[in-house]
Formats: C-alpha cells, sequence, structure tokens
C-alpha cells in the first residue's frame, strides 16, 4: 500500500497542483517561495491535526472569490427577487465558495494488503480497481450564514476580508471524504477521520535542528534526544532492555534510602514548621524514580572517540549532529513499526524531511542520502514500507537521489513559479533522445559541477572559458539588474550544450545560451571569414543547427529574427550578428572589433609628476608583440587568437583592465541583446 498521488487547493502559495510520490524516495526542488513548505504545512495541519487552519492559510487567489461569492449573495437580497431565480444563485454560492482541500489517493495490492482499515474509503468495489482517495477539506457549516453575519457586520469591519480573517472559524470546519477519482463522487466519513487516517497512513517529519550551535557548552544535546527517542520505540521485552529497567529499579530502591538519610533533617524541621499557627505542612516522602528514557536523554553523556580522549558532543560540528539525529530519527519511527505487535499502527509510513543539508558539507549530504537508502532496504526486509519526501536546494542530495541511471529523474518533483502561479513539473513525463547516455552525462556533470540550475532564477549557458569569466564585468555593463537575481553560469562544451535542450525545456527557467557562429568552409569544414554568408559558409556549431534556430548555412543565421532565437518565450540563443559592418565568427574576434578603437588608442600616465604616453595594446598580452600599424590594418579576424591558452589570457587581461586610466571596454552587441533579453522580467 502506498500514497500514488497528494493534490492540494487553495493552501498559502499553492493554488491547484498535483504531487506523484515515488514508491521510495520523492525528491521536492525548487527555488525560494515556490510552495514546498507550505506542500509540508497542509499536510501536517490538515491530514494530522497538528496545528489549527486559520484564514491565512487560504491562498491570496481566493480573495476575489471570497468578493465574488458575497457579490453574488448582495443580488439575492434585492427586493422582489424571483424564488426560483434566488435559489439558483444561492446553489452557485454554495459551488463557488472557498474551500481548502487536500486528496491522497491511495494505491494498494489486493493480494497482499490488508484493506480492513482502508475499507471506509473505497468507493467503488470493481475488480480492476485499486485504488481509494481520501479528501480533507476546510469547508463551509454554514456558507449564507457566513455571508449574512457580514452583512450585518460591514460597519464594524472595513472589509470583507479583515472580516474573515477574524470570524471565519465560527463558519468553517474541517470534514473528510471517500471520493472516487473517476466519477467525482463522495460520501462523507463519520467520526474522528484523522485516527482513521492514521491507521492507514502515519505521517511522521524530520527537521534539522536549526537552533543548535556547536559552541562550547552547548546543552541541546542532539544526540540524547536522538537515542532517547529511538530507545522509546525499542521491543520493551528484549532481554536488554528488561535488564536495564531492571537496574534501574534497584538502583531506584538504593537511592530512595540514600536520599532519606540526606534529607532527613530538613524533612523533620519542615514538619515541625508552623506547629503552633493555623498552617499544617502536610507530610512529605522521598521516591527516588528512574525513567529510562529520562535517563538517556539527561543523565547519559555521549562522547565522540577522537585519538586518545573521548571529547563531549558539542565540540563536534553541527553536521555531525544533524546527520546522526537524522538518520535516528527515522530508525525511530521504523522501530515504533517494528515493535507494533498488538496492534499495527497504520498500514505504511511517509516521513517528510525538509532541507535535511542544513550545517552538512557536500560530502556528508551523500552519505546522508546513502545511509537513508539502506535503512528503507532494512525496513522492507520486515514488511514495513516506507515513502520518503524531501524537500532540498542541495545539489548534492539532488546528484546522490534525484538523478538515476535507470530511473533518470524520476524522483524528482520540480515546483516552479510561472505566470505567478505555482506549477509542479514531475519528471516522469520528461523525455530525452538516448535516455541512459543523457542521463550519465547529466549526472557526472551536475555532481562534478552543480545543480543551481534547479534553484536559480535564470540560467546562462556558456561554450567557453573567455565568456564565463568575463560575465560578471558584462552583466554590470549591460544588465545591472541580474545582479539582484540568483544566476546560474554553465559552462559546457558547444558538442553537448544541446544535451541540455529537454531538461531546460522542461523546467521552463527563463536561459541565455551565449554560443560562436564558427563559420566553416561548406566543402572543406575548414574555419573561416563569416563573410556575411556570401560564400554558402556554414555553421559547425551544433547548437544552432540542431536546436536553437535549427538552422546551418551562415546566410540564413544571419537573417534570424529575434523570435527565431527563442524557443517558447524563456530560451534564447545569442550567437554574433552585424555589428557596425561585421560579422565575427568568435567572441574574441567580436571582442575586439567593437573594441578596437580602444585597444590602438593611447593614454598619457602621470606619475610623480612624470606624463609619459603608453600604448593600451600593451594591456594585452596578445597584442603587446604586435606594431600599432600592423593591429590598425588587421582584421578583428586576423587577429583573433586561436588556442584555448591564448583566449584564456585574453579573457583575463580583459578582466584586470584598467578601465579608469585607460578607458571602457563595450560588450559586443550579439550579448549585449542577450543580457538584456534575460534581465527583462514579463
Amino acid at each position: 500500500m502506498k500514497i500514488k498521488k497528494i493534490s492540494l487547493k487553495n493552501f498559502r502559495l499553492l493554488d491547484n497542483v498535483n504531487i506523484n510520490l515515488e514508491d521510495d524516495i520523492t525528491l521536492i526542488i525548487g527555488k525560494n517561495n515556490t510552495g514546498k513548505t507550505s506542500f509540508f504545512e497542509a499536510i501536517k495541519i490538515l491530514a494530522t491535526g497538528e496545528e489549527q487552519v486559520s484564514f491565512e492559510d487560504f491562498s491570496q487567489s481566493t480573495y476575489d472569490v471570497f468578493k465574488e461569492v458575497y457579490e453574488l449573495f448582495l443580488t439575492t437580497q434585492r427586493v422582489g427577487i424571483m424564488e426560483e431565480e434566488k435559489e439558483e444563485i444561492e446553489a452557485s454560492i454554495l459551488s463557488l465558495i472557498p474551500k481548502i482541500e487536500l486528496s491522497i489517493e491511495i494505491e494498494y495490492n489486493k493480494e497482499i494488503d490488508k484493506l480492513v482499515e482502508l475499507s471506509e474509503f473505497i468507493t467503488d468495489l470493481d475488480e480492476k480497481r485499486n485504488d481509494a482517495t481520501i479528501l480533507i477539506s476546510y469547508e463551509p457549516k454554514n456558507t449564507l450564514g457566513l455571508l449574512k453575519s457580514y452583512l450585518n457586520k460591514t460597519a464594524e469591519f472595513p472589509s470583507l476580508i479583515t472580516y474573515l480573517k477574524e470570524e471565519l472559524d465560527s463558519f468553517y470546519k474541517l470534514t473528510c471524504y471517500a471520493t472516487d477519482k473517476n466519477s467525482g463522487y463522495k460520501r462523507e466519513v463519520e467520526g474522528s477521520f484523522k485516527n482513521k487516517i492514521k491507521k492507514i497512513v502515519s505521517f511522521e517529519d524530520i527537521k534539522a535542528l536549526r537552533l543548535l550551535d556547536d559552541k562550547k557548552g552547548d546543552r541541546n544535546n542532539t544526540l540524547a534526544l536522538g537515542f532517547s527517542k529511538y530507545y522509546n520505540e525499542r521491543d520493551k521485552t528484549d532481554e536488554n532492555v528488561l535488564a536495564l529497567e531492571n537496574s534501574l529499579k534497584i538502583v531506584s530502591a538504593d537511592l530512595k534510602i540514600k536520599y532519606n538519610d540526606v534529607l532527613n533533617k530538613i524533612l523533620h524541621d519542615l514538619k515541625n514548621f508552623g506547629a503552633s499557627t493555623p498552617v499544617s505542612i502536610p507530610n512529605i516522602t522521598i521516591e527516588s524514580e528512574f525513567d529510562s528514557e529520562s535517563v538517556i536523554k539527561s543523565n547519559i553523556k555521549y562522547y565522540y572517540e577522537h585519538d586518545e580522549i573521548n571529547l563531549p558532543e558539542s565540540y563536534n560540528g553541527l553536521g555531525y549532529s544533524n546527520l546522526i539525529y537524522m538518520i535516528l530519527e527515522l530508525a525511530s519511527f521504523i522501530e515504533k513499526f517494528r515493535n507494533a505487535k498488538e496492534e499495527k499502527i497504520s498500514e505504511f509510513l511517509v516521513v517528510l524531511i525538509e532541507e535535511p543539508e542544513a550545517h552538512m558539507h557536500p560530502q556528508m549530504q551523500q552519505v546522508f542520502i546513502s545511509q537513508i537508502k539502506e535503512v528503507l532496504k532494512e525496513a522492507q526486509k520486515d514488511k514495513i514500507y516506507v515513502q520518503l519526501v524531501i524537500t532540498s536546494h542541495s545539489s548534492h542530495i539532488i546528484s546522490e537521489a534525484g538523478i538515476d541511471l535507470y530511473k533518470g529523474f524520476n524522483r524528482i518533483r520540480y515546483f516552479n513559479k510561472i505566470d505567478n502561479t505555482i506549477t509542479i513539473q514531475d519528471f516522469n513525463s520528461l523525455k530525452v533522445k538516448d535516455d541512459k547516455r543523457t542521463f550519465r552525462f547529466l549526472k557526472q556533470y551536475l555532481t562534478i559541477n552543480k545543480s543551481d540550475l534547479f534553484f536559480a532564477d535564470k540560467v546562462i549557458i556558456v561554450e567557453g572559458n573567455t565568456e564565463r569569466i568575463l560575465l560578471p564585468q558584462m552583466i554590470k555593463k549591460v544588465a545591472i539588474s541580474l545582479q539582484n537575481e540568483y544566476i546560474t553560469i554553465l559552462e559546457v562544451g558547444g558538442a553537448y550544450v544541446h544535451i541540455f535542450k529537454e531538461l531546460l525545456e522542461f523546467i521552463k527557467v527563463k536561459t541565455l545560451i551565449i554560443t560562436d557562429l564558427d563559420s566553416v568552409n561548406a566543402v572543406t569544414g575548414v574555419k573561416c571569414l563569416v563573410n556575411n554568408g556570401l560564400n554558402n559558409e556554414v555553421s559547425s556549431n551544433s547548437t544552432l543547427s540542431g536546436w536553437l534556430p535549427g538552422k546551418r548555412l551562415i546566410k540564413e543565421l544571419i537573417e534570424c529574427t529575434d523570435d527565431d532565437k527563442t524557443a517558447n518565450g524563456v530560451i534564447r540563443v545569442a550567437y554574433q550578428i552585424n555589428e557596425n559592418g561585421n560579422i565575427a565568427r568568435s567572441f574574441e574576434e567580436a571582442f575586439i572589433h567593437c573594441n578596437k578603437t580602444l585597444i590602438i588608442s593611447s593614454t598619457t600616465i602621470e606619475k610623480n609628476g612624470t606624463k609619459s604616453l603608453k600604448e593600451n595594446k600593451n594591456q594585452f598580452t596578445l597584442f603587446k608583440t604586435y606594431k600599432l600599424i600592423d593591429i590598425v590594418n588587421s582584421t578583428p579576424y586576423d587577429l583573433a587568437p586561436d588556442s584555448s591558452k591564448v583566449k584564456t589570457n585574453f579573457a583575463f587581461d580583459i578582466m584586470s583592465f584598467q578601465e579608469e586610466v585607460y578607458g571602457v571596454w563595450s560588450v559586443p552587441l550579439y550579448i549585449k541583446e542577450g543580457l538584456e533579453w534575460l534581465a527583462k522580467n514579463d
């Protein structure tokens, strides 16, 4: 038995979302403020009753619906309205009034699962069906009464929303239904539905202990908390547990005698205090009680072995404490299931883990996921089935848990905000060509580099080291607003950019690809001058021919419009274009063309009262050996460096160029236009 899908409506940022869960681990990722935490909170509030629902939990999109419903209600208060029309409007009001809804679709196996507890939620006995859906709805008890109440109190509240914030609790309640996902039929579940749900599925949550510090003397005792909880869930009939409990009873009896001996005098004095007054002090006796869980939590100190001495827990970093604590928490949940011999707690367990990477360095994050996988495997041997749902901002956790050679990206659910609406993109629906090879490449690339593109506001892909080195300066020059956004820059060789095609189109994060025309002779394949495409030269760039804009002839590439270079409004390619009569084939050529006047200029330098004339060309290693007249008479194509080493040195020279002394260099037009496009937030 397992949860197949969870749906949520009108809860905080999540207007209407569906999340399919994997059998083992589901990884929820995405940018900040996309509703990942809200998803967990909805489960805890609606399904487990840990907190009360409040008006603030309604998504803001419902505010206009509440107002629309109230306006409809006012029409029913018109003098002379026909009863039939009034009933029709009231029916619309009842259907439109916002509700917060959590739907949990459960899939079962008729051969091995016991369906006694789930039976109340099964609505169709068709032999072919193996699903049941639980719907928890925060809905009005009396919709018309709510609206009428506000009508009578409009003088007390400045708006309907402020009224709802204060009074909604009186008119709304949590109701549970058994529903049919195919027909929409629903039947109210009587009695304590939360207990009924718990007999089917236990929801537990683990949070990294963020409030801890690793200062000397830290009294939070993370390990003590974890071990005491684990002990509490152990099998109490285990011979070791019984021996411990028996030892504590003996110690308690012995300490009772000693406590009484030590405290006898004060007890005697208390008894005599007030003997001649109306005040009578009750007799006090002392018992020594040792609760094993409390002993483990408060009286046992945990140490880390370190060379010749043992160091207290507080001497180790929070990463270790968090790692051990979270694994202990999961183990404790499983122990609770394993030792529920008399009455089964639930049919299966769902554990929600929020951002486990807190305080863990990358290697530890990977260890955490690998250990979690082992814990789940061991639990399955005892027929304890656990579904893990993890939210994370860690590229290392994504690499370890989210990208699998055989499962691909299937564990990932990407929370994204598109047109101010949160959408959930299920990577099961991502299709890529040559999938195993692609997943192998992406796993290695994202492990070695970073998976930040899943969390970025925007992405820039460059093919060479030169552009990557200079991008921060170019952004500062032509698209300064990008400095206030989370931009991920990925450097990918030209032959591999297309591998990101399906992934980028799927996650719909705004992406700029900066690449080169790479013109070559159509017959020989040898690099050549662009020459405006007049000699039928072609591009050797696989991104331009195989993706955007999907053309190979240089002439056609030059003629492409901005629309031709853009896919679905979120991915755009930028390559060399006509700039003052020149079309370059590479970044270096384009840079030299638009900055040639600066390069061949001379600058007067004053030092210690002495003025000297310095040639700007000498600020570039590439041009130091050139005579000025040779630079003037050469084309940017002839001057542009060829080898990777020289290109990298050229980039460092540009980066360290003293603009305040020698003048300001310009960003090539094609990059300027691309960055300006990326900076727009339409």
